[in-house]
């Protein structure tokens, strides 16, 4: 009897331990699921799995900029302009050197690279910078680069702005998602990003008075002087955020 007992104690435990790698090997290599059936809206359809939305973003003061702040009093007046923005709660949203470019075609129009605008105009900034702080806090914008912002009235005629120009008031961003030379593991993520800011411009763009525009070279225009959305062709229907 007790022998039966002790084979039977033995049986038991071989069995459970070929049981229990079996259930840990069915959980290991049990795939994560992606929710194929995510509809994003009536744009492009991204597979979840290619897009990083983690992606570390390192940015490095360019040696353009040290050596701008080096003239004349440019430190000081950028120094005082970061007060400001700090008074008002949105210092280090975005590094200054971002902050206070001009325009991508600076070089070609003779113009400076960087500029602290007018003083009466500091002000206009405060409510797009809030915007930004919303996104990026919410993770809406993660990986991005500021290419323009504030343009005196000859660049912004250079550079083919508008006459009534948001960037000449001060009240504009212009950026772009992702790396300036995009890859192709790099697209996904920037529609995915696209995606998001078109859905935060849709559910609370009313209430802020957010503008979003598409540009043909990539680049994203974003104020706080009235709720609209245009792309390529400056009308509705191109704009990254027309769903119907």
């Amino acid at each position: 009897m007790n022998c039966l007992f002790m084979i039977r104690n033995t049986l038991q435990g071989l069995l459970s331990f070929c049981i229990i790698p079996v259930v840990m090997i069915g959980c290991v290599s049990s795939p994560t699921k992606v929710n194929q059936n995510n509809n994003l809206g009536k744009r492009i359809q991204i597979p979840q799995e290619q897009v990083n939305i983690q992606r570390p973003v390192i940015k490095v003061e360019p040696a353009s900029y040290r050596q701008w702040l080096a003239q004349g009093e440019n430190y000081a007046r950028v120094r005082e302009y970061e007060q400001f923005l700090m008074r008002n709660n949105v210092a280090h949203i975005i590094p200054s050197f971002e902050l206070l470019r001009t325009a991508r075609d600076w070089q070609k129009c003779g113009r400076s690279e960087y500029m602290v605008p007018n003083r009466e105009l500091w002000g206009n900034s405060l409510s797009t910078l809030r915007v930004f702080k919303t996104l990026i806090a919410a993770k809406v914008l993660t990986d991005f680069e500021i290419t323009s912002v504030y343009r005196d009235l000859p660049l912004n005629q250079c550079a083919g702005g508008a006459s009534s120009s948001r960037h000449l008031f001060n009240s504009a961003i212009d950026f772009r998602i992702g790396p300036e030379y995009p890859q192709p593991q790099d697209y996904a993520f920037i529609e995915q990003t696209k995606f998001k800011l078109c859905q935060f411009w849709a559910q609370n763009g009313q209430n802020l008075d957010l503008g979003i525009g598409l540009y043909s070279s990539g680049q994203i225009h974003i104020d706080t002087q009235g709720y609209r959305t245009w792309g390529p062709d400056l009308t509705r229907n191109s704009s990254m955020c027309h769903f119907n």
